[in-house]
């Protein structure tokens, strides 16, 4: 039992990232169901801890409310589809929260807990870097002139902000430890960490890395220590990054493979460089240990009230200087439609364009305000944004959790995700100043620029990214900050637990339900596209059936079935499963291509005419302007 505090956190992070980030329907769902089913285990199991508390309803409410309120948006959703696979992935966070609350709520599990999160952040840190490094990995090409660093979960600013997240964690127990052997290679995971965040050129990772650095050294005594190692692991990571830049196919600047002395060549200077970083701060903090006097001095400096205050003022002034000097310019590129080409990986840093977020938000925006009491439905703002935007730019998410919850789900939805906010913010600083968790200025550090970072992208969405907010808020709510000692001997009464654990065990058992449907169904369906292209279509009719009957509200088994028909030469077999998956999904702009195609080339062209309106109405920077024939020449 000792082990499961360590093992839930490294687990639920290792396999999201082995699972691709977790960001597809059957990787993030298979992770649920794992966690749902230790969840009903340890409800079962005796573990030490009190019964759950109004931190866990608090926080675990308010994601259950969220889960039911976008599957209930399916009764207005324009596209069902989306608001269930919504749904389904809210309840998997639910499970990961759930799960790793239970194994959270004493201070010894809290302390293995946070260490499992640390190790967890290593397994993506160790597969990005090593997939850079040992040939046959797989760089990604995102159309810049060099790649930045996605592998393991698929999108570099998760990467980045894992990482940034990691060195806060690395930096925070290299000054914690006692052990040298540990605080030796925490420094130079730090440095490794922050020579992968570069790579991702994430600058969203970037700030959150520097925020929670900062906020550390205000909420932490042993600020001196943070702060020293902070700089050390930082400017080592400069030649690390020297190496690694030496070798074109390593670096991203060039696309392929490193040769396999290439790779032997860049590990051993990588780890060169790590050990010279972990040497270093083992010298100053040999040479403080024999200077004992003015180090006493500089820690009681660092301990002072007024300057401390002085500086968090002069901070902020510096802050307001920038938004006041600079704020119009940074406003102008943030919202500038037309992204730099970049050339210059560097300069990934520098640039302040919003990469399209300010259309993103506004098309959000935009969608609350046409209806605000309900919006469009949970996973819907990519509908929204195909059939407003001016720009030609592919998107699902509105890059911001908070703005997504308000178009998706109007003024209920709003509240919920700001309410989430708010509350993760108010327990960790209860915590936090309580002081009795060790722990609790890391948690409330990273925890907060993390909230902050929602704002302006998709982590949320993303399953390796949003399972990492929840054990932090597992970690959190597992200090019940609202506990009082007078609350907590108070017994409950006589069958309580016992109905609690029945109601644990109920739920556990219909999210698994519900989490296995659509996850059974999205294989069958990837098996039909296999069985097709492999030439068995008898097989591949029968794997889109089951997949439609699974999920009788999900229109790609109904555009498989068509497209197969209509390779058949079953016109109106094809019409059929065209209609209907149009009828489900009326948003789906997809299906009415392949409608248009079939009546085109069958030479209904009035039926085709009607389509191209629709396909216009729904996609008009793609559709907008052109004529029938240049879309039948386009799409046949």
């Amino acid at each position: 039992m000792d082990l499961l505090p360590f093992l839930v956190p490294f687990l639920l992070l290792s396999a999201l990232a082995l699972g691709g980030g977790g960001y597809d329907v059957l990787p993030l769902h298979l992770t649920g169901i794992a966690a749902w089913v230790v969840f009903a285990v340890l409800l079962l199991v005796p573990i030490p801890g009190d019964p759950p508390g109004r931190s866990f309803s608090l926080i675990g409410g308010l994601i259950l409310t969220l889960c039911l309120l976008s599957a209930i948006s399916t009764l207005w959703s324009v596209s069902v589809t989306a608001s269930v696979a919504d749904a389904g992935r809210i309840l998997a966070y639910l499970g990961f929260f759930c799960a790793s609350y239970l194994v959270s709520r004493t201070p010894k599990q809290r302390k293995w807990f946070a260490r499992g999160i640390a190790a967890g952040i290593t397994v993506v840190l160790l597969l990005a870097i090593g997939d850079r490094l040992i040939p046959g990995g797989e760089p990604t090409v995102d159309g810049f002139a060099f790649n930045r660093l996605s592998y393991p979960v698929g999108y570099w600013n998760g990467n980045g902000i894992i990482f940034a997240i990691g060195i806060a964690f690395y930096v925070w127990f290299a000054s914690q430890t006692e052990s040298r052997r540990w605080r030796m290679a925490l420094v130079a995971m730090a440095t490794l960490a922050s020579a992968a965040l570069y790579l991702t050129y994430s600058r969203g990772g970037l700030l959150v890395g520097t925020f929670s650095l900062i906020l550390l050294c205000f909420l932490s005594s042993h600020r001196l220590r943070i702060l020293g190692i902070s700089v050390i692991s930082i400017a080592a990571a400069a030649p690390v990054l020297l190496v690694i830049t030496s070798f074109p196919t390593i670096s991203g600047t060039n696309a392929g493979d490193p040769t396999a002395g290439e790779s032997l060549l860049a590990a051993a200077g990588i780890l060169l460089f790590l050990g010279a970083a972990a040497f270093l701060v083992e010298g100053g903090l040999a040479l403080a240990r024999r200077n004992p006097r003015p180090t006493e001095k500089a820690l009681a400096v660092s301990r002072d009230r007024r300057l401390l205050a002085t500086l968090a003022g002069g901070l902020a002034t510096l802050l307001l200087a920038g938004l006041l000097f600079f704020g119009n310019e940074a406003w102008d590129q943030f919202s500038d439609g037309d992204i730099p080409a970049t050339r210059d990986q560097s300069s990934r840093f520098t640039e302040l364009s919003g990469a399209y977020r300010y259309e993103f938000m506004g098309v959000a925006l935009d969608t609350f305000a046409d209806d605000p009491a309900k919006g469009t439905g949970a996973g819907t703002w990519g509908i929204a944004w195909t059939r407003e935007r001016d720009k030609p730019v592919v998107s699902q998410d509105a890059h911001s959790f908070y703005l997504q919850g308000i178009s998706d789900l109007g003024v209920p939805g709003g509240l919920l995700t700001l309410g989430l906010a708010v509350a993760l913010i108010a327990l960790g600083i209860i915590v936090y100043r309580r002081g009795t968790e060790p722990e609790a200025p890391l948690i409330l550090a990273v925890t907060v620029t993390f909230l902050l970072a929602l704002s302006l992208d998709w982590f949320w969405r993303l399953g390796a990214t949003a399972a990492l907010l929840l054990l932090l808020a597992a970690w959190i709510a597992g200090n019940e900050p609202w506990k009082t000692d007078r609350g907590r001997a108070r017994p409950r009464p006589q069958g309580t637990t016992a109905v609690l654990k029945v109601s644990g065990l109920l739920v556990a058992w219909v999210a698994v339900v519900c989490l296995a449907v659509p996850a059974i169904a999205d294989r069958y369906q990837e098996a039909a596209a296999n069985s097709v292209r492999e030439g068995d279509i008898e097989k591949a009719i029968d794997q889109s059936n089951t997949a439609s009957k699974l999920e009788p509200w999900a229109a790609e088994p109904h555009m498989q079935l068509g497209t197969i028909a209509e390779s058949r030469g079953q016109t109106g077999l094809a019409l059929a499963e065209y209609d209907r998956a149009i009828e489900l999904e009326p948003g789906n702009w997809r299906a009415v291509v392949l409608r248009f195609r079939l009546n085109y080339e069958a030479g209904r062209h009035a039926a085709a005419a009607r389509d191209l309106e629709l396909l216009q109405e729904l996609n008009p920077v793609f559709f907008g302007g052109l004529t029938l024939r240049q879309v039948g020449r386009l799409v046949t």
